[in-house]
């Protein structure tokens, strides 16, 4: 399915910033925000629409959305890029002027808005971000009510963002378990577990929360959690939970987690992401010599491409088969 509203140029611009030689019209990618909005007004009438606040305003009452907006005083059916041009100049209009006609797009580019920085550690006050979460469960709860099929209503509403809206929300609750918030990672949890496709993730969020209350618990639920990667491997999985497990829960989990792991190594940089956490593993049990061993395999592979394939025969990995822990 096709990304809506405004995400697929929010989408353009994200990837423009990663890598610049990218083929784009400047139009595509530019900071609309940015723009005052006397010159966007300009702009749309160099595009053939002819408009003031008050004018803008009085179409505006006219529709619900700004696509509808765009749809409405575009003309040209054949030229679509005069189209889109525009629509980004309206879209930006109505998130300035109409504050309070919030429409799925609007609110979807305004938490994309809050991810970018967010992400970037630009945000001023992550309040912000918290009530847009909170705003998106109401959506997600008042359309599954309608609808009656919560993954289906998440999967609608992700395609108006352009960052990947579930691996978002995952990344923030595991944030809030990192930081030891657990009374947070545990409500945003709650408010959007059912709309999560792999269960699995909320299994192994749920026991990185109870490991910083009910250690017990949680090994209970890293158990649970193993074998049920026994029978379906995720190495994702089963890496993240190396991660958490190098300083929560029982050894013998890590154990486990790493012996299950390793069959599934596919990629040079999944390999030394392993070794890595077995270093820091060995590190927080003061055994340093395991620590050194490690560190000195590590060594060994620098310069090897991240996205080279593991070769099963791999004299490193056919040691840590072998490896006691």
């Amino acid at each position: 399915m096709e990304l809506q509203g405004r995400a697929l140029y929010n989408l353009l611009r994200i990837n423009y910033l990663e890598d610049p030689s990218l083929d784009v019209a400047p139009w595509q990618v530019e900071d609309v925000r940015s723009i005052p909005t006397p010159l966007l007004f300009a702009r749309l009438d160099t595009l053939g629409i002819r408009v003031d606040e008050q004018s803008f305003a009085l179409f505006a009452d006219s529709v619900e959305t700004p696509e509808e907006l765009a749809a409405c005083l575009w003309t040209e059916e054949e030229n679509i890029e005069g189209h889109d041009q525009a629509y980004l100049l309206l879209f930006e209009l109505w998130r300035r002027l109409l504050p309070d006609r919030l429409s799925l797009s609007i609110f979807c580019d305004e938490l994309d808005q809050l991810i970018d920085l967010y992400d970037q550690g630009t945000l001023p006050d992550e309040g912000l971000l918290e009530n847009a979460l909170l705003l998106l469960e109401d959506i997600l709860d008042d359309a599954s009510d309608v609808e009656g099929d919560p993954q289906k209503v998440f999967a609608n509403v992700a395609l108006y963002c352009a960052h990947d809206l579930e691996q978002f929300i995952v990344d923030y609750i595991g944030d809030q378990i990192e930081r030891r918030d657990g009374t947070s990672a545990s409500e945003l949890l709650d408010a959007f577990s059912e709309y999560i496709l792999d269960k699995r993730v909320i299994s192994l969020l749920r026991a990185r929360i109870f490991s910083l209350t009910d250690i017990q618990e949680s090994n209970i639920l890293f158990e649970r959690l193993l074998s049920e990667l026994q029978e379906e491997p995720d190495l994702e999985l089963l890496l993240e939970m190396i991660k958490h497990l190098v300083n929560h829960g029982d050894i013998r989990l890590f154990q486990i987690s790493v012996k299950q792991s390793l069959p599934l190594l596919a990629r040079e940089e999944e390999f030394q992401y392993l070794l890595s956490h077995i270093a820091r593993y060995y590190r927080c049990l003061d055994r340093e010599e395991e620590e050194k061993r490690i560190a000195s395999w590590l060594q060994e592979r620098e310069g090897i491409p991240a996205d080279r394939p593991v070769d099963p025969s791999d004299h490193t990995l056919k040691k840590l088969h072998s490896e006691e822990f």
